[in-house]
């Protein structure tokens, strides 16, 4: 049985399926696994079957030895007449032909009633395979004497290790009854016992060798015929089950392909439904991919009102043109258009108006410039147009028919009739070390040269001295910050904001400021204009944002009731994705957004009315609180006050620095402080720098005073408690019962 097994174990295919079945690690092949599975399954069955089919003939073999032996000794009594009859010929004769009937009989021995043998018969047509007993064993005397009388007639001896030869053991024994009462028979009477003497005892000695070769052989034959028509079976599922899954291995390396963003993959159609559909879903899943790419391509190059390039892009554009321009000596020219007062657009009808108008202007100046030229949206109301290969009269002449047809352009809105002007500045672009900054910056000066002169008209660059040098120290910030950005060369401070009446602190402005390559710091009045001019504020502030939020984290361990103030500019309110980056930060650092407020400028908020009130809502709605910065120095503050829901007004520090002086100041900063109680909102005084500057404000009602006073801007927020005049609580009181 075993040599069976093992020539199927050994067949060259399953034993290196197994062992790749066995040793895969952590990748593993699909399809070997499923096939390795299959002939591992098909072997175990195999091997079962196999088992049970000569596990199974055994057991029928040695049932049909039991009933044969059974039959054989229903006749032993008839064996046993040469042990109660005289031995002649015709006893010899009748045994020997019942034993050469039976080959499977190889001896017959007779023992006498002490166990002695008496005689034997042999099977001629059998050879002994037991060497001759003399005399019965006394315990096989025994338990066969036993037997006299009773229902058993027989016991048999076998072995477990052998079940081809079996030894039949029976008592010869008669019976009779001394009185058989036929004359006087009395059918009321107890009836005598019969008589019984042991005569002797009979062996049969059994060998089933032959019948038992014979049926192996034929069980043989059929486990050969099982292994082939296992071995077919197994060959047939390996090829079944390969073709089946030949689909999945086919998808192998176009998945890989998709994963390394070849969204061009094709895959091959499947036969069957559950492949089929998963192709459909890869290929769903790569045309979205390919869609998502190209929407992502294009808000990243492109400005999402207009359609035009982006800043970023149209600088990539400009780099190329300047790398051609190097090789090839070519000329060419750039444009910078800013729309003269459009921000009375806005202010009037609205900042979706606005954006109306700037759709408007987009499409002309598009198709103004044509092929020639790549027209670009720089933020706002500016644009910016590249055009290759043009010298300098034909750059004088296309930006003469900017001007004109944008004069001609007029829009219509809430029945009102705006005509749109521009002023151009336009600057050449030569082969040599100028940058695309450096023409920017170049183009963005002859624009503001045009304003100046009266507006509606185009400038060239023409450098000065003073405007060169300026010129170059932009550049050079803007170089430097963007390092800074690179290398997180930023640093935050904090200076604290008390309340008035109690002389606590409330929270802490946090602010920022570079550390140059010296290790000297620098305060954000140097670097911020450059960073504005050259489109960097965006990413500052974000880094703003998630630095303090970080921050706070960190020192809010030991200052459970600290509370942070971050001030943005124009550009975070401007996007629409804010108050999404905000909660992805505060997620990030696990910390709560009642403890930040966010300023915003009031020049950015009047400009962007509609825009930044949706900003400040969400920002709201987080638990946020908002404050207004600079408040005071626009002519219409006091009436877009109403407009916005802030819940700090932080009043200019040009009515804080001669407060004490000047009774205009003290005036307005009274009324400031009255209409922020009126409407729910606390006042902030910024620019304090001194005690009587300090205690008048409280007089005037103001809730909370920042400045040098107060304390400067420090490395590591510190609370501190200044000494309040007790009028000055006294008359807080009475404001607080008078409003009550």
């Amino acid at each position: 049985m075993r040599t069976w097994i093992g020539s199927v174990l050994s067949h060259a295919r399953l034993r290196d399926d197994l062992r790749r079945f066995v040793s895969f690690g952590g990748q593993r092949v699909l399809i070997h696994e499923i096939l390795s599975l299959q002939l591992l399954i098909t072997a175990v069955i195999g091997s079962l079957a196999i088992a049970g089919l000569y596990w199974g003939g055994q057991w029928v073999l040695q049932k049909n030895y039991s009933r044969w032996a059974m039959q054989w000794t229903e006749e032993l009594h008839e064996l046993g007449a040469p042990l109660y009859l005289p031995y002649t010929d015709e006893v010899t004769l009748r045994l020997e032909s019942y034993i050469n009937k039976y080959p499977e009989i190889e001896r017959v021995s007779y023992f006498r009633q002490d166990g002695s043998r008496l005689l034997f018969v042999s099977n001629r047509t059998n050879t002994p395979s037991r060497g001759e007993v003399e005399s019965l064993s006394a315990d096989i005397l025994a338990k066969t004497a036993a037997l006299v009388g009773t229902d058993t007639p027989y016991i048999i001896e076998s072995s477990l290790l052998n079940i081809q030869q079996f030894e039949i053991f029976a008592p010869i024994w008669t019976a009779s009854i001394a009185n058989d009462g036929l004359f006087d028979f009395d059918p009321f009477a107890e009836q005598p016992e019969a008589a019984m003497e042991l005569i002797g005892f009979v062996r049969l000695e059994l060998n089933f060798a032959e019948y038992h070769q014979n049926l192996l052989n034929n069980i043989k034959v059929a486990i050969l015929v099982l292994l082939v028509l296992l071995a077919a079976s197994g060959f047939l599922g390996r090829m079944s089950l390969r073709r089946a899954l030949r689909a999945i291995s086919d998808l192998q390396k176009p998945i890989a392909e998709l994963a390394k963003g070849n969204l061009a993959v094709e895959f091959k159609p499947a036969a069957h439904r559950e492949i089929s559909e998963i192709v459909q879903a890869l290929e769903t899943t790569a045309t979205a991919l390919g869609e998502r790419d190209a929407r992502l391509l294009r808000l990243a190059n492109h400005d999402p009102l207009t359609g035009l390039f982006n800043r970023r892009r149209f600088s990539e554009e400009l780099d190329r043109e300047l790398r051609s321009a190097s090789r090839t000596r070519a000329r060419g020219a750039l444009f910078f258009v800013d729309l003269d007062q459009f921000k009375y657009i806005n202010d009037t009808c609205g900042h979706p108006a606005g954006d109306r108008l700037i759709k408007k202007v987009a499409d002309r100046l598009t198709r103004s410039v044509g092929d020639d030229g790549i027209v670009a949206r720089f933020g706002g109301d500016e644009f910016a147009i590249l055009a290759p290969g043009v010298n300098k009269r034909e750059a004088t002449e296309m930006a003469e028919v900017i001007l004109e047809d944008m004069r001609q352009l007029s829009h219509v809105e809430d029945e009102t009739v705006f005509h749109v002007h521009c002023s151009v500045g336009m600057t050449m672009i030569k082969g040599g070390e100028a940058t695309h900054d450096d023409l920017i910056a170049q183009a963005d000066i002859a624009c503001r040269e045009a304003k100046a002169r009266g507006r509606n008209r185009a400038e060239f660059y023409k450098v000065s001295r003073r405007e060169a040098d300026q010129m170059a120290a932009d550049v050079g910030w803007m170089r430097k910050l963007r390092e800074a950005i690179d290398s997180d060369a930023f640093i935050l401070r904090y200076q604290p904001v008390v309340d008035i009446v109690s002389g606590e602190t409330s929270h802490h402005e946090v602010l920022v400021r570079l550390r140059m390559d010296d290790g000297h710091i620098i305060g954000p009045d140097m670097f911020l204009p450059a960073a504005i001019r050259f489109g960097l504020m965006a990413e500052i502030d974000a880094w703003m944002v998630d630095h303090a939020i970080q921050a706070y984290a960190h020192y809010s361990q030991d200052e459970p009731d600290l509370r942070f103030a971050i001030n943005l500019s124009s550009s975070a309110f401007e996007t629409e994705n804010l108050s999404s980056y905000v909660v992805a930060c505060l997620e990030k650092h696990r910390v709560r957004p009642d403890r930040f407020m966010f300023e915003i400028t009031e020049n950015l908020a009047v400009r962007h009315l509609s825009h930044v009130e949706k900003q400040i809502a969400a920002l709201r709605e987080l638990g946020c609180e908002v404050a207004l910065d600079d408040f005071g120095k626009g002519y219409s503050s006091l009436g877009y006050l109403q407009q916005l829901s802030v819940d700090y007004i932080k009043i200019d520090g040009s009515f804080i620095r001669n407060l004490v002086k000047n009774p205009v100041d003290q005036k307005m900063v009274r009324l400031i402080a009255e209409i922020g109680r009126e409407a729910g909102m606390k006042t902030v005084a910024e620019y304090v720098q001194s005690a009587p500057a300090f205690s008048m404000l409280a007089e005037l009602g103001v809730d909370y005073a920042q400045g040098f006073y107060v304390g400067k801007p420090a490395a590591v927020p510190r609370r501190r408690t200044l000494p309040v005049l007790l009028a000055t609580k006294r008359r807080r009181l009475r404001l607080a019962e008078e409003a009550g």
